[in-house]
């Protein structure tokens, strides 16, 4: 397999979908930015509820290895909605078209959270869910949120037990309804000027706290949530350590769909590349490409994984090893997953390439 036009990305590693003392966490920002450098994680993406107080206190900003950037999880009811890069955050009270337009109007960027989120009565938890699916013009959605799913597993007292004491339960694979949803959404920006829909994977994190005061523990130190779902962002520049332009740079790469959703604790290797190519030219994951001859998707695992390929959400073809190069003959949404190890778990799901 030729590869001497696979993109020359600079990856990074990021956790996003994090919450603080500044709504319903429990640790300090900067216990959390400890943790996180701790974890190995790049980029720090804090989300507290309707509010950007993390970026008062400690402030925007590389605290050690880790770069943190400071939006919020918009929080009516139901309908969820994680904004970044907008310093005026809608009110959450707002219809939920509103919120989405507030926020690109700012140019900022919008997900929906947790979409197929169903709640647990058990937990006493309520649903989260998405239900305004008419509603578009967001940037993209939550594929594959940890905290939701791992509740999923609390169906009685001893499934519960087993969940409190194994807080990595859930990474086996997405739920199948979020990737269809997803696979959906983007069939529907298969125009020539659509907008692809950016699939983002978030841990949910809040250190959740169980019993009673010195009898109480944490569910989920931030530590154990940095290993979960993680979302690699590849950029056309490395950092440089200038807030504005590393920001710009996250920024770019979440926009165009250069990122992939990573189930951490499969593996945490760097080194992935996708892209479409024809003779001379190429196109990196997310791109819209128009449908010619010889048109071939082409991609490479810092690991041997097995490879599922789609087209519009439905399996095309399979392969294993570290390299991917397939024909694309009709136009589509085409997507990879790569599964590994024994149990072939779900590992990595980057953004598609879009042909029309």
């Amino acid at each position: 397999m030729e590869l001497n036009r696979a993109p020359l990305w600079h990856e990074y590693s990021v956790a996003l979908h994090v919450h603080s003392r500044y709504s319903d966490g429990t640790g300090s920002v900067s216990a959390i930015l400890r943790d996180a450098q701790a974890s190995h994680v790049d980029v720090l993406l804090l989300t507290d509820h309707d509010t950007r107080m993390g970026a008062k206190d400690p402030g925007e900003g590389y605290y050690g290895r880790t770069l943190l950037l400071v939006g919020a999880e918009i929080t009516p009811a139901q309908n969820h909605l994680l904004a970044f890069f907008t310093e005026r955050l809608p009110n959450a009270q707002e219809a939920f078209s509103d919120i989405v337009n507030q926020v690109s109007d700012q140019s900022g960027l919008s997900f929906v959270a947790h979409p197929n989120d169903s709640g647990n009565s058990i937990l006493r938890l309520p649903s989260y869910r998405w239900t305004e699916r008419e509603v578009r013009g967001f940037t993209g959605l939550e594929i594959w949120n940890h905290l939701s799913h791992w509740s999923d597993g609390v169906k009685g007292i001893i499934s519960g037990f087993r969940s409190l004491g194994n807080p990595l339960r859930g990474l086996k694979y997405p739920r199948a309804q979020d990737l269809r949803l997803w696979d959906q959404l983007a069939q529907e920006s298969l125009t020539p000027h659509g907008k692809g829909v950016v699939g983002i994977g978030g841990t949910d994190a809040h250190a959740v706290r169980v019993g009673w005061r010195r009898l109480s523990f944490r569910v989920f130190p931030y530590q154990v949530s940095f290993r979960t779902i993680r979302t690699q962002v590849y950029l056309t520049e490395p950092f440089n350590r200038d807030l504005d332009h590393d920001r710009e740079l996250v920024k770019d790469a979440l926009y165009n769909g250069r990122c992939a959703v990573m189930a951490y604790r499969h593996g945490s290797e760097k080194g992935f590349r996708l892209w479409v190519e024809v003779g001379e030219q190429s196109w990196p994951m997310g791109s819209h490409v128009t449908m010619q001859p010889n048109l071939h998707l082409k991609a490479l695992s810092p690991v041997p994984a097995a490879w599922l390929v789609f087209r519009n959400g439905n399996l095309l073809t399979t392969a294993n090893g570290n390299f991917l190069d397939t024909i694309l003959d009709n136009p589509g949404v085409y997507r990879v997953e790569l599964h590994r190890g024994s149990q072939k778990w779900g590992w990595l799901y980057p953004n598609p390439v879009y042909v029309i």
